[in-house]
């Protein structure tokens, strides 16, 4: 029975770790010691243990041996694929949904698109525009009609929120005019679905993607350069 009732407390333990790693609280490569994560979250150091497990095995954070729990740092080239295979099930998304969209669908794009102009007004307000992008792929996912797409696409996104948040939010990639172009983009997929232009929707999604994953590359290789030329500094001392 003990087990059983702790589960709940896991899972809460679980879901608090990974919003503070998907919004970036935890940056990349910073070391989660469980001891100082059962005092924040106000709770003994089992369930830590329990949720950084199952945090490692969504790839998330990482075990070092013999060196504890770390936030995964994802390379240029590991974000470069997991951006193909998002591109792969979410083009298809799309023109499913563009196929398949039902009365109720239609009727959240149309509402999305009026918080998108609300949003495109006032790019200052980061969390809401994280917040409605992925309200627009999940309902994309919803209105395509396959099940299957539908749970493979919400299981990817757990990896790809983390580049989501800093698609939005950092600095070197979201600019205003970046973030004003993005909110274009989404406008005019949301349109092409709406109108039932399963080609065109498809070929939107899949160039906001690129764009996506083409600014994103640009940062990530630019922090790996920076890392090396600090290492190699450090090998020189």
């Amino acid at each position: 029975m003990a087990a059983d009732k702790s589960e709940p407390l896991i899972d809460s333990v679980y879901a608090r770790l990974r919003d503070l790693i998907l919004s970036n609280v935890f940056r990349a490569g910073q070391k989660l010691v469980d001891r100082e994560l059962a005092e924040q979250l106000g709770v003994s150091r089992t369930p830590i243990r329990e949720a950084l497990g199952r945090l490692a095995m969504m790839g998330l954070v990482e075990a070092r041996s013999r060196r504890g729990y770390y936030v995964r740092q994802y390379t240029a080239e590991e974000m470069t694929d997991l951006y193909e295979f998002r591109k792969i099930l979410e083009v298809n998304a799309a023109r499913l949904a563009a196929q398949n969209a039902k009365t109720s669908h239609i009727r959240e794009f149309e509402d999305i698109l009026v918080k998108s102009e609300k949003l495109a007004a006032n790019p200052q307000n980061q969390a809401k525009t994280v917040e409605l992008d992925l309200e627009i792929h999940n309902l994309i996912a919803r209105a395509s009609g396959n099940e299957a797409l539908h749970q493979a696409i919400h299981n990817l996104m757990d990896k790809v929120m983390c580049f989501i948040w800093v698609d939005w939010v950092d600095a070197s990639v979201a600019d205003p005019v970046s973030i004003a172009a993005a909110h274009r983009e989404h406008q005019r997929l949301i349109e092409r679905i709406i109108a039932k232009d399963a080609d065109g929707a498809a070929e939107h999604l899949g160039a906001h993607i690129d764009n996506a994953r083409d600014g994103l590359a640009a940062m990530l290789k630019s922090r790996d350069d920076l890392r090396n030329v600090v290492l190699a500094g450090t090998a020189f001392k």
